[in-house]
């Protein structure tokens, strides 16, 4: 009668490490699943960040509107790679001449002389707030390129790791000033 109690207990532990070896096993495959589950979520969360973002810039270019006024945090990436901040209060009244620095002859620093080619960044953090460079994990590129009176801008918005996120080009007529338009 010992002998089978003990036989039975032993069944009894061996069926019971099995029930919880398969339920490790199910609960290690539920994790996993939910961890990918919630990269996927925040993959998508930032490509639409990254879209919305970009039509943003897009919309507001194709208005006819300073870029600065509504995105305050734009920095002008020059030709030999310096940044400078553009502050709208500094630069009410600047533009930028053939070399890509600031000048003080035109209105408006969204306007470009016609051939030129300028890069403005915007950076962002993990939950897309503007933040300064160092603190960045998103990066936006906007490449604004003038020719014959239509301007074409490349978006791109990348992350840490430079993977493209995003990309939008757009290509918008500027319209005649009143003096190219009499003359």
């Amino acid at each position: 009668m010992k002998k089978q109690a003990s036989d039975r207990s032993r069944l009894f532990f061996i069926e019971f490490l099995i029930v919880l070896f398969f339920f490790l096993i199910i609960g290690t495959v539920c994790l996993r699943v939910f961890a990918a589950a919630h990269r996927v979520t925040q993959d998508a969360d930032a490509l639409a960040h990254a879209q919305s973002t970009a039509a943003s810039i897009a919309e507001v270019l194709e208005a006819g509107e300073e870029i600065e006024d509504y995105f305050p945090e734009v920095r002008l990436i020059s030709e030999d790679s310096i940044s400078e901040d553009l502050d709208s209060e500094k630069l009410i009244s600047k533009d930028l001449d053939s070399e890509g620095f600031i000048s003080e002859e035109t209105n408006g620093i969204s306007k470009i002389i016609d051939g030129q080619t300028n890069l403005y960044e915007i950076t962002y953090d993990s939950d897309f707030q503007a933040c300064d460079a160092d603190d960045a994990f998103y990066t936006l590129n906007l490449t604004l390129t003038t020719e014959d009176h239509n301007q074409t801008a490349q978006i791109a918005i990348f992350d840490r790791t430079g993977d493209t996120l995003y990309e939008l080009s757009v290509v918008y007529h500027l319209p005649l000033t009143r003096e190219e338009a009499l003359a």
